[in-house]
């Protein structure tokens, strides 16, 4: 049981709390096993010298995060989120204050996600480290090397990383088009593992195991994939699809079918127990309302 505050010398504190992805024991990631190795042997801790704080760069949607949620559940750690963007500050990385719903109390003390992971000995991930300004990112600076501490103003403590703690980052490409992540964070940062999109084989594979309604019956979901192939050179070339635009278009797809079979006046907000299944015109049509295809 994950404790809502803990004690700081004579602060009670709350904790953030970890994300825990809805990922069935089915649902192991595809691929990925070179990025993998590189980040568990990045959290290799030796004497003296601690765990490596890993960079995954790759573009939107080809599959970051999910990387990430694997890693946790393989190591059965506590995964806090911090999602990056250029209004965060120095202080969001450290701790925050709000109104408190005691009547004791005027304000609570609320610790960021990082600050939280390494008191917890879990893993933090900074998504988007690379929207992030060079003034936010300055208390990392000790984080990220030996020291492995954490300074807050506002609570005038210094939280030190349990030895259980691990960090990774990750951005997309486009935010490091002329050095966004200034040096005193991006040398801290490694190693820079690079995150590419899936071979055609492994989008089929991710489409199979997401959706496995497709799967009845198989002669008829495999004449989809290959239309959704067709569709994709037709309309982007030598592009490869990203897992994300894969899963979005076949996720419409269905919810299509089940819109389209759904008695008259009725709303529809879950699928069918006995839904119906695709056929080519609801792929085409999921394609042309997301990726603008003109028939």
């Amino acid at each position: 049981m994950i404790p809502a505050t803990v004690k700081l010398n004579s602060k009670s504190v709350f904790l953030s709390q970890p994300y825990q992805p809805a990922l069935a024991d089915t649902d192991e990631l595809v691929g990925r096993l070179d990025e993998s190795r590189d980040v568990l042997a990045a959290w290799v801790a030796q004497p003296r010298f601690p765990r490596l704080c890993p960079l995954l760069v790759g573009d939107a949607g080809v599959g970051k995060n999910r990387l990430v949620y694997e890693l946790a559940r393989y190591t059965d750690k506590e995964l806090y989120i911090l999602q990056g963007h250029e209004d965060v500050t120095a202080e969001d990385l450290t701790c925050a204050v709000r109104f408190s719903d005691d009547a004791e109390r005027k304000m609570d003390y609320v610790l960021s996600p990082l600050a939280t992971a390494m008191l917890r000995g879990g893993i933090c991930f900074i998504d988007e480290i690379g929207k992030l300004r060079p003034r936010a990112l300055a208390p990392l600076a000790s984080v990220l090397d030996e020291r492995r501490y954490l300074d807050s103003v506002l609570l005038g403590e210094r939280i030190h990383a349990h030895r259980g703690f691990a960090f990774i980052a990750a951005t997309n490409g486009s935010d490091l088009v002329g050095g966004t992540l200034p040096e005193f964070i991006g040398s801290r940062l490694r190693p820079v593992i690079e995150v590419g999109y899936p071979s055609r084989a492994e989008i089929d594979e991710i489409v199979r195991r997401r959706f496995p309604r497709l799967e009845r019956p198989a002669p008829a979901s495999d004449r989809l994939i290959s239309r959704f192939w067709q569709l994709w050179r037709d309309e982007r070339g030598d592009q490869p699809p990203s897992p994300r635009d894969t899963l979005y278009l076949f996720g419409l797809m269905l919810n299509l079918v089940d819109a389209e079979g759904a008695p008259p006046g009725e709303v529809l907000l879950e699928a069918p127990a006995a839904p119906a299944p695709p056929d080519m015109r609801h792929l085409e049509a999921a394609f042309r309302r997301l990726f603008g295809r003109k028939e």
